[in-house]
């Protein structure tokens, strides 16, 4: 990572946590303060393990793509479980909790185009591939709906071309 991100990445870090405080030391929500911090240090943790931020070590190549769909399935899966327990009014449900997990690889899908003809994948590129995955798994409901639309639209521009021909 080179020093201007690196710096972007400590400050933006930094201010987040003086933002945390201050709004703790206001609303005294310590449950929402306590979760920020750990998903901050979690980021942190992960960077320094991965890249060695903040004093990044040097590169000796990547992961293989297999690896990396791997931990983009992973990720996928854990953002619809968080969706699910985020959402959740009333009882726990498996079969509720399940029903989005099996189509985990339909909205894995327009991730995996991005490393499939990749020999590897690096360590930065992999956190972000993993962030998206667990923001695609979060929201897979949007994702499918958008991909329906666009199936539709298409569909309808197909039919209208035969059409037209005929």
């Amino acid at each position: 990572m080179s020093e201007t991100i690196t710096n972007v990445l400590l400050w933006c870090m930094g201010l987040y946590g003086l933002i945390v405080i201050v709004e703790l030391a206001l609303t005294r929500a310590v449950k929402r303060f306590l979760i920020q911090v750990a998903a901050i240090a979690v980021l942190f943790l992960l960077l320094r393990v991965t890249t060695g931020f903040p004093t990044p070590k040097t590169a000796f190549g990547g992961v293989s793509p297999v690896v990396a769909i791997g931990v983009m399935f992973l990720c996928t899966v854990l953002g619809i479980a968080a969706r699910y327990l985020f959402y959740l009014r009333g009882p726990f449900s498996w079969g509720a909790f399940l029903k989005p997990l099996v189509i985990s690889p339909m909205v894995l899908l327009p991730l995996i185009g991005s490393v499939q003809g990749a020999s590897q994948v690096e360590s930065i590129q992999l956190i972000s591939f993993g962030v998206l995955s667990f923001q695609n798994g979060f929201f897979w409901r949007v994702v499918l709906e958008h991909a329906r639309t666009q199936l539709t639209t298409q569909g309808d521009a197909t039919g209208a071309a035969a059409a037209a021909a005929e």
